[in-house]
């Protein structure tokens, strides 16, 4: 509908003007849809009088925002079912939390079990990916589940993430006996063997992962086995790995030229890129106080 006063096209009309909605389908075309169409639509589908007014009047903005977040997510499994190569990258992590943050906060017209089928998925995603949401999931997700099991749950686990969060990090210093390791936090490499680029979020002066993670992974048969530096690191996929020091090749890109994945994950850690070093710049100095 135009805003009062004016036509479709924006030109002005007499007040008492009646004008007519036009439809649109924007994921057919890019015309106007003629009512009669969409009329006959309903006819065959055998809607009363009373139905077509109503599936023909004004959505409110609240299902229009459930109906895409449910199509998100609808996609997101798609495209994880997909193998098409010509598919353009998709950020499916995000989407799918987007999708469920719109589904939760316009949650006046689900129903109490709906809310809490998206509940488990949500805090997952929460948990493992966007832990720095904590302030948003206390003021807008806690009131939603008032008075019920559910609330708990919640308050449960941010309890459990506030508690984690206040153990106090090792230091790791720059001391004489740790000069064997050559990588700083914030250098930018590509595997040596797998490819990917990554940047390193922080070091171990030897392999620091378990007997049974080191046998899996063929550690000792590396040409320096598992003493030697080891190095945490997120890749450009957005995963964690942790990467011997003979496999890291440092790189000095600019900034245009890393993926736009690897810039976007990079801000968890760090505080800004520095142009002139070709290096992010490190926001975790609680526990590298010297890199």
């Amino acid at each position: 509908m135009p805003p009062s006063g004016q036509d479709i096209d924006g030109n002005a009309i007499p007040p008492a003007t009646h004008i007519e909605p036009i439809f649109m389908d924007p994921f057919r075309s890019a015309e106007e849809t003629p009512v009669e169409n969409l009329q006959n639509q309903l006819n065959i589908l055998g809607a009363s009088a009373a139905e077509q007014s109503t599936f023909l009047g004004a959505s409110e903005v609240a299902d229009i925002v459930l109906r895409c977040g449910k199509n998100i997510m609808n996609s997101v499994q798609r495209l994880s079912q997909s193998s098409s190569a010509h598919l353009a990258p998709v950020d499916a992590v995000s989407a799918r939390y987007a999708a469920l943050w719109s589904s939760l906060l316009f949650s006046t017209s689900l129903r109490p079990v709906e809310l809490r089928h998206y509940l488990p998925w949500f805090l997952e995603l929460f948990a493992t990916d966007f832990p720095s949401d904590i302030h948003l999931i206390e003021q807008y997700l806690v009131p939603l589940f008032q008075g019920t099991l559910q609330q708990e749950d919640i308050l449960e686990s941010l309890h459990v993430m506030g508690a984690v969060d206040e153990i106090p990090k090792q230091v790791k210093r720059r001391t004489p006996e740790r000069k064997a390791v050559r990588y700083r936090i914030g250098q930018v490499f590509r595997h040596r063997r797998y490819t990917y680029l990554a940047v390193i979020t922080g070091w171990d002066t030897e392999c620091d992962a378990s007997e049974q993670w080191m046998r899996r992974m063929g550690i000792d048969h590396l040409e320096a086995g598992r003493h030697q530096s080891f190095y945490h690191a997120l890749a450009e996929d957005k995963s964690v790995r942790y990467v011997a020091e003979e496999n890291v090749d440092i790189i000095t890109p600019h900034l245009s030229e890393l993926p736009r994945t690897l810039v976007e994950i990079a801000g968890k850690h760090f505080k800004r890129w520095d142009g002139s070093s070709h290096t992010f710049v490190s926001n975790i100095r609680d526990e590298y106080p010297d890199d």
